[in-house]
């Protein structure tokens, strides 16, 4: 039987990454036992010195519950290359692994001895619940939730679903990831890249357009997104803001635009010249801003001291 969301206490992550880490940390700042589980020592003591690290800085914006250190108390970091036996005794676990279909239907494959009421999630950012689930015994406690990069600040997760996905599984999911803040959204129909994706993907491609052409320098699409969409978008949705704008004006602007915009199939030339000559962005020290000089820490604490004053702001005017 599927356990309800208040008979949790205990959950496991697997996968100590950028985003293992952050779901986790989301996990035990609810009061959760959060296990985090990888096969490198070396990542896991990384992701723990990040959580410690995330967690003051969290505290510092005034948006814990507790102090720092009674919420890592609650982080049990796992080396183990048997995820099926380091989850053991764990009523729901993430799987936060490189997105590739054959390592993930594999772990799939090995979780699926823990016991039948244990819920089975993915962190995939792409696939599909039904093509990680394939073949499995008990394919309907697998479920998709899909967190935002930071996971420990962005409020957002999505949650999806498989053919044979139970609704159950999808109650119990939905009412955890409340419970940890989170804000779950439902996707309707199982569809590749889910709602946000799709939406990041379009303007991805309209961005790399714009730049391919000369339109704008990456810093200049950075400041005007951030001074008008991206002002914007932090408290109305586009349904939103559309009805703001008048549907009757949307019309005409999307029949005006559609049809100039781009129908890209493939990764910008641009881009693509980036990743030969090594510019992977904050992880190379180079991407579209140039990092030379900065720590990877400094960088990512910088960012998300930007969010977390945001999310402040965010948890005020929703308990307003």
């Amino acid at each position: 039987m599927t356990p309800g969301a208040s008979e949790i206490d205990a959950v496991a992550v697997i996968g100590s990454g950028i985003m293992g880490e952050g779901i986790a940390q989301s996990f035990a700042e609810a009061g959760l036992k959060a296990r985090l589980i990888d096969i490198d020592q070396t990542a896991l003591d990384r992701s723990v010195a990040q959580i410690s690290a995330n967690l003051e800085m969290s505290a510092a914006f005034g948006l814990l519950n507790e102090a720092p250190p009674a919420i890592a108390a609650r982080l049990e970091p796992v080396l183990s290359d048997d995820a099926g036996h380091a989850a053991d005794g764990c009523d729901f676990v993430v799987e936060a692994a490189p997105e590739d279909l054959a390592l993930k239907r594999d772990l799939f494959a090995r979780l699926d001895t823990l016991p039948a009421h244990v819920i089975l999630a993915s962190n995939t950012s792409s696939l599909t619940v039904s093509a990680i689930a394939a073949g499995m015994e008990r394919p309907e406690r697998v479920v998709g939730v899909h967190y935002f990069n930071p996971a420990h600040i962005i409020p957002a997760v999505e949650i999806h679903r498989g053919e044979a996905t139970g609704d159950d599984v999808v109650a119990a999911t939905r009412a955890l990831l409340a419970r940890t803040g989170k804000i779950p959204v439902l996707v309707k129909k199982e569809v590749p890249g889910f709602i946000i994706n799709r939406l990041t993907g379009a303007l991805e491609r309209e961005v790399d357009y714009l730049l391919d052409e000369g339109i704008v320098a990456p810093e200049d699409l950075d400041a005007a997104v951030k001074a008008s969409l991206g002002f914007r978008l932090a408290c109305l949705g586009p349904m939103e803001a559309e009805d703001f704008i008048g549907l009757d004006t949307a019309a005409r602007a999307s029949g005006n635009l559609f049809k100039v915009l781009s129908n890209a199939q493939e990764p910008s030339p641009g881009l693509l010249q980036k990743l030969e000559r090594g510019e992977l962005g904050i992880k190379s020290g180079k991407g579209w801003y140039d990092y030379t000089g900065r720590s990877r820490e400094a960088v990512l604490a910088e960012r998300d001291a930007r969010l977390l004053r945001q999310l402040a702001l965010f948890r005020a005017e929703r308990a307003s």
